[in-house]
């Protein structure tokens, strides 16, 4: 049974043997083909990255991180008190599960199992994949994951994505995983009977409580919707066939009155919920106007083929 994992086509420099890396990241930084901002960038290293420092070269330093050779700037490397031994390149194990927790080859040991209690997938594997110790080809197989298993993506770096499986924590090329939609019922919600309001901007209806969950749809600012639960800061609307959320802050409550309401004096018409929007139009006092919804101490009306706000006290 064929794994894929982006096997390298051209051959590549030996690493340098030894005891381990001697410095490491104090922040995220390219790894650049030469000493210059100039060069193109191989790709990103986080921070706290282990890397061995070959040699510095005025403000540059060149280094190998795996079996990459590169250049970093210098002042952003610190030196490693305790050098740790090299990962070595390992050989594919023959087994088709390897148990998490066994000694890998070349005597490095593989990372322990990490339970995830609050584990939520986001992606599914397309392909049999070797779920790896680290970002690249180099670092040992801590197991195989069969097709269609579900993962959640921790980090990304280059072409590589870091995964959980519920159990296991470890590295897979980004491009055999494919996003699926989140599925957890949300607790606590507050059921309300259905009610009106008004979008006040531009915004992402989620499939449920939290920016990190997907998007159903996007709905313009003044859409007309209505409210049927909340749970903390977030409503959830009706949309065509199911339900979505959108923060409240977003949401104005439409109003609307059983009889037209009238200036009780002369007032301004406003662009917005204030006296410093521009002024539309001046209107005399009784005349007739209707409320399209309400904000504090100003309501929206419309006058005619005007639309705008009017302070709520000039309003009988």
């Amino acid at each position: 049974m064929k794994k894929f994992d982006f096997a390298r086509t051209a051959p590549m420099p030996a690493p340098v043997q030894t005891a381990g890396p001697t410095h490491r990241t104090t922040a995220e930084l390219k790894l650049r083909k030469g000493a210059g901002r100039h060069y193109s960038v191989q790709y990103l290293i986080p921070q706290s990255t282990p890397v061995y420092l070959l040699r510095v070269s005025g403000l540059w330093a060149s280094v190998q991180h795996g079996q990459t050779f590169g250049w970093l700037p210098a002042q952003c490397l610190e030196r490693l008190e305790a050098p740790r031994r090299m990962p070595q390149v390992p050989v594919r194990p023959v087994a088709s599960q390897s148990p998490v927790g066994s000694a890998a080859v070349g005597g490095a040991a593989s990372a322990p199992e990490v339970p995830d209690e609050d584990f939520i997938p986001t992606h599914r594997s397309t392909a049999d994949l070797n779920l790896r110790k680290g970002s690249g080809t180099n670092y040992p197989v801590l197991r195989v994951l069969a097709a269609n298993i579900q993962v959640r993506k921790l980090d990304e770096l280059g072409t590589w994505a870091k995964i959980s499986t519920g159990k296991d924590i470890g590295w897979v090329p980004s491009a055999y995983l494919a996003r699926i939609n989140v599925s957890r019922p949300s607790t606590g919600i507050q059921p309300m009977a259905p009610t009106e309001f008004t979008t006040t901007v531009r915004l992402n209806v989620r499939k449920d409580v939290g920016d990190h969950f997907p998007v159903l749809r996007i709905i313009q600012a003044g859409t007309l919707v209505k409210v049927n639960g909340k749970l903390g800061p977030w409503r959830r609307i009706l949309l065509d066939q199911e339900t979505g959320w959108v923060p409240a802050s977003q949401l104005q409550l439409r109003y609307v009155a059983s009889t037209a309401p009238v200036t009780t004096t002369a007032t301004t018409l406003y662009r917005g919920a204030s006296a410093n929007y521009r002024a539309l139009a001046e209107l005399g006092a009784g005349e007739q106007l209707e409320v399209i919804a309400s904000r504090g101490q100003w309501t929206k009306v419309r006058a005619g083929n005007l639309e705008g706000w009017v302070h709520s006290s000039h309003l009988g």
